[in-house]
């Protein structure tokens, strides 16, 4: 990936900025902190892979803006895409990737975002995660390689090799192989059901027996008892004709006497009405004596009730007029009680107020008491003001004087005990000198051991691939031979017939068949046995190639040491060389502090002398100012008495106006009150409504009296009324009587005949009803010898149906044989290569192939950085820490780093070393990716780190990158160190004006 420009808008601390890549080939990115270096590194990012520092992503929106969008150009193989990234606030990622044609950019986006991103990847061949851990030295993530656990860092590197595509084919082959078991499985229990139930078709093949010669016996059986039920059948017909006709006449006498005893009642009942009506004839002149009594009440009643409606509304109207009288005398005397009682809280706050104001002098002295407190307070502060800053600044030359002296001896003392540890160096140079030889020959000795080891591992591995030829040939000719000896057993079946054109075969064929099957197998098995023998004799090959190599391993693996024991010399022997110059610094340093503290500090007694002058024709005194402060406590209750006395003064002449205006009101109030029942409008309209009811002269107990009578003589009422109805129906009554007792008569002897017609078929009726339950019996039995037969033949059917069933399991068994056999080799062929393709496998063999390119690659730019007193190396196995049956080496890819000082954990390097080793191997990732074609990163960028370097480290830096930079189109760092940026030809300064960061390209 080359980059050509990017434009962002709106993106963290950018308003609106664009970075043109045309002539950047080395530069640096300058600024203050916070100026928003990092933020256009992070832009490239977002636009790529979504990704940034924003823990939310509407965070990377510019501050009161609502959307950001970056446009990133970039070539890949010669071809120029622009990806443009668009976020709006509370709103979805808008992501579009074009392409530069002839007629301009042409749109690739996906139908998703997912989509597109996706096809981003696929064009630069890297995911921001080997982006960040290869090209992009990120801000606070430098050490993010180092800092991963061993699988982890040996993960990130196959992702970075691109050896994924193998885990995914392991993967798929697992996926096949576990397909494959669970097929075995599912076919080895059916194949075992199946052989459970092949071994039950004896059993059932007598059963079928059995249930056939049962069902013809029954046949026999159901014949005969069909015959007689048919005869007793016919028989009982005849008996059911005549039981019918013996049913009929039953019916007809039980409704002939329902009819009877309904005509009966009916007759009763014509009679006592007849009787009812003959008793009140007897009573009819006094039923009419009654009856005009009842007459002459209800007329004088209907008069009463008239007047009783008059009186009822006068009644209430002269309740309401009483009402209304009381409410508005309730009004007025409930108004005259307000009235005295605000008079009465009048005259109480009249006396609260005359106390306070007997007060008036003693209050108006005690505020002027105040006044003058106050003044002398404000003259004392005003003192304190001029002298505060002037008693700060003696306690600040104090102060100063101390410190200063203080530093001095300080700095006298350390420069003294580092010229004595300094001096005792320089003495050691020689003896220092002779070990630096010594060790430098051993070194030699073991780099000529090391290149062998190199030798052997190669030969190691070229035996490795060859045995692993050897093993897909033996299970190509085990494949082979399987497939033979199913064939073999195929023939020598009865009528086997030719595997080539599917014929039967006569005797001849079928030995030469035989002998040419039999050869091919001998040869095949003269053919493993070769092969079996080469893997032996393989397997002792690499044997003994490993155990050479772990001894020569043992014997370099105290190179690290040496190097360590070197650079410790070298390190020791370059200091001794240049702490001559050093120790004069320290000594005429020296003198110059002694000389500093026997003449003290002159410069700052005559300002503390003009200070203390100035403090004594103040005279200030504390104790003055707490006086007043004191006094006007004191006297501060006086201010809120005056203003009460005030207050006092004004409601006690308000009140004084009030109270005559009350009086006056309460005087006419009474006199309201007291013309009110006399001379008031609804006091007349009450005495006219009392002068109309005596008028009206209603008395109730007479209208209730009247209304009693009534309801006795309304029985008597009733009861002639219902005699004029009477008389009115006599003669109908006796002509429904005689009509009715003639029917009755009739019904009576037509019941008679039928009763003499039932005593005669009573003995048929019981005949039919024996024949009736013999029949029953009968079907009942032939029922079930029915019902015994179907059930013998569903069970014969049943026993067939199961027959079948055993002959298609039988055709499925021997299928099923053959298919497992060929789903045993299956799973065998994909466990193999799932293993081959495992991390353990092929990858493990790529990343070993690797690691040497990598190591020394990243030893030659710490060298330089470094001055070769840093090493690194890694160990991709290591020996397990529990003995016990697994003995196999743990694959892992630890990293050693070696030091003058010995071998140490990477966490105990200070800053600039750490930063130096994850420099140093990011730029060795970085050159590998470079030279693979999996992934073309020609763009390399350095965020921070530099701080934590002195000079020396910081031109070692520049230097490696120079040395670099012709493997590179592109290589950005950012740094904040003055010295460090002058280094550059071409800088990209950002500076922040206004809350918005801006940039500009200085060559």
């Amino acid at each position: 990936m080359i980059p050509r420009q990017l434009v962002l808008r709106n993106f963290l601390s950018y308003r609106q900025a664009t970075l043109p890549f045309a002539g950047l080939h080395l530069a640096c990115i300058c600024g203050a902190n916070g100026a928003g270096k990092s933020s256009l590194l992070e832009a490239i990012a977002w636009a790529l892979w979504g990704q940034s520092r924003a823990s939310r992503e509407d965070d990377v929106i510019y501050y009161g803006e609502m959307e950001a969008q970056v446009t990133f150009e970039f070539s890949v193989q010669g071809q120029t895409y622009r990806v443009v990234r668009l976020r709006r606030r509370e709103q979805h990622t808008v992501l579009e990737l074009q392409i530069q044609t002839v007629a301009g950019y042409t749109s690739l986006t996906g139908r998703s975002l997912r989509a597109t991103q996706e096809k981003i990847i696929q064009i630069l061949r890297l995911d921001y995660a080997t982006f960040v851990n290869s090209a992009y030295l990120r801000q606070g993530r430098a050490d993010e390689f180092m800092a991963k656990r061993p699988s982890e860092r040996k993960q990130l590197l196959a992702t970075l090799l691109g050896l994924d595509q193998y885990e995914t084919l392991a993967e798929a082959a697992r996926d096949r192989a576990r397909d494959y078991k669970a097929q075995i499985s599912v076919l080895e229990q059916r194949l075992q059901s199946l052989g459970e139930q092949l071994a039950q078709e004896p059993q059932l093949r007598a059963q079928q027996a059995a249930v056939s010669q049962q069902i013809q016996q029954q046949r026999q059986q159901v014949e005969q008892c069909q015959q007689r039920l048919q005869e007793q059948q016919a028989a009982y017909h005849v008996y059911q004709l005549q039981q019918r006709d013996y049913e009929h006449l039953q019916q007809q006498r039980d409704t002939l006497g329902t009819t009877i005893a309904h005509l009966e009642q009916q007759c009763q009942t014509l009679r006592q009405e007849q009787a009812a009506i003959a008793d009140l004839e007897a009573r009819a002149p006094l039923l009419e004596a009654a009856v005009s009594q009842w007459q002459r009440l209800k007329t004088a009643e209907a008069q009463l009730q008239q007047c009783f409606a008059n009186y009822q509304r006068l009644r209430q109207e002269r309740d309401r007029q009483q009402q209304n009288l009381d409410q508005q005398r309730q009004d007025l005397l409930r108004t005259l009680h307000g009235l005295e009682s605000q008079q009465q809280f009048l005259l109480e706050q009249c006396q609260q107020l005359e106390k306070l104001l007997k007060q008036e002098n003693q209050i108006v002295a005690a505020f002027e008491q105040l006044q003058r407190s106050r003044a002398q307070l404000q003259a004392q502060e005003e003192l304190q003001q001029k002298v505060f800053p002037l008693l700060q600044a003696k306690q600040r030359l104090e102060l100063e004087r101390q410190q200063q002296e203080q530093r001095l001896r300080s700095r006298r003392d350390e420069l003294q005990q580092l010229w004595r540890h300094l001096h005792q160096q320089v003495e050691r140079q020689p003896a220092l000198q002779e070990a630096v030889t010594l060790i430098t020959a051993q070194i030699e000795t073991l780099e000529k051991q090391r290149i062998y080891q190199d030798h052997v591992r190669e030969k190691g591995l070229e035996r490795r691939r060859f045995l692993e030829q050897l093993q897909a040939r033996q299970r190509e000719y085990e494949r082979q031979i399987n497939q033979l000896e199913q064939r073999l057993e195929l023939l020598n079946q009865p009528g086997a017939i030719c595997p080539l054109c599917q014929r039967p075969l006569d005797a001849e064929h079928h030995e030469a068949v035989l002998r040419r099957n039999a050869a091919e197998k001998e040869d095949l098995l003269n053919q493993l046995w070769v092969i079996r023998e080469q893997l032996a004799v393989t397997e002792r090959e690499i044997q003994v190639l490993r155990r050479e190599y772990i001894t020569v391993g043992y014997e370099i693996s105290q190179l690290t040491q040496l190097f360590e024991q070197r650079g410790q010399l070298q390190q020791q022997l370059q200091s001794t060389q240049d702490l001559e110059p050093q120790l004069d610094r320290l000594a005429a340093e020296i003198q110059q502090i002694e000389r500093q503290l026997r003449n003290g500090h002159q410069e700052t007694l005559g300002e503390l002398q003009a200070i203390e002058a100035e403090l004594k024709r103040l005279n200030y005194d504390e104790k003055n100012l707490a006086i007043a402060r004191g006094q006007v406590e004191k006297w501060r209750w006086a201010e809120a008495k005056e203003q009460e006395l005030r207050q006092a003064q004004r409601q006690y002449r308000q009140i004084q106006q009030q109270l005559p205006a009350l009086v006056a009101q309460q005087e006419e109030l009474q006199r309201q009150l007291n013309a009110l029942e006399t001379l008031s409008p609804l006091s007349q309209t009450l005495a006219t409504i009392d002068q109309q009811l005596a008028a009206l002269a209603y008395d109730p107990e007479q209208h209730a009296q009247i209304q009693a009578q009534l309801a006795a003589l309304e029985p008597d009422y009733e009861a002639y009324q219902t005699l004029q109805r009477g008389r009115s129906r006599q003669p109908q009554l006796r002509q429904d009587l005689q009509h009715l007792e003639e029917t009755l008569h009739q019904q009576r002897e037509q019941l008679q005949r039928i009763t003499d017609k039932l005593a005669t078929l009573e003995d048929t009726a019981r005949a039919a009803s024996r024949l009736a339950a013999e029949l029953n019996q009968r079907q009942q039995e032939l029922l079930k010898q029915q019902q015994t037969l179907e059930a013998n033949l569903a069970q014969q059917g049943k026993l067939t149906a199961e027959l079948e069933q055993l002959h298609r399991l039988a055709q499925e068994y021997e299928q099923g044989q053959q298919t497992l056999a060929h789903l045993r080799h299956q799973y065998r062929l994909y466990c193999e290569l799932a293993q081959a393709l495992g991390k353990n496998g092929i990858p493990a063999m790529l990343i070993e192939t690797v690691l040497p390119h990598l190591e020394a690659e990243t030893n030659h730019i710490l060298g330089r950085l470094s001055n070769h007193q840093l090493h690194v190396q890694f160990i991709t196995q290591r020996s397990r820490r529990r003995s016990g049956a697994d003995t196999k080496p743990i694959e892992t890819l630890d990293i050693l780093i070696a030091d003058c000082q010995g071998t140490r954990p990477y966490e105990s390097y200070s800053g600039g070393e750490a930063f130096r080793i994850n420099f140093a191997l990011r730029l060795a990732l970085a050159r590998l990716l470079a030279q693979r074609s999996g992934s073309d990163v020609q763009f390399l960028i350095i965020d921070e780190g530099f701080g934590t370097q002195d000079a020396q480290g910081c031109e070692r830096l520049i230097a490696a990158l120079n040395a670099i930079a012709p493997e590179f189109h592109c290589i950005l760092a950012i740094t904040h160190v003055p010295a460090l940026k002058e280094a550059f030809q071409t800088r990209i300064e950002v500076t922040k004006i206004g809350g918005a960061s801006q940039l500009s390209i200085i060559t």
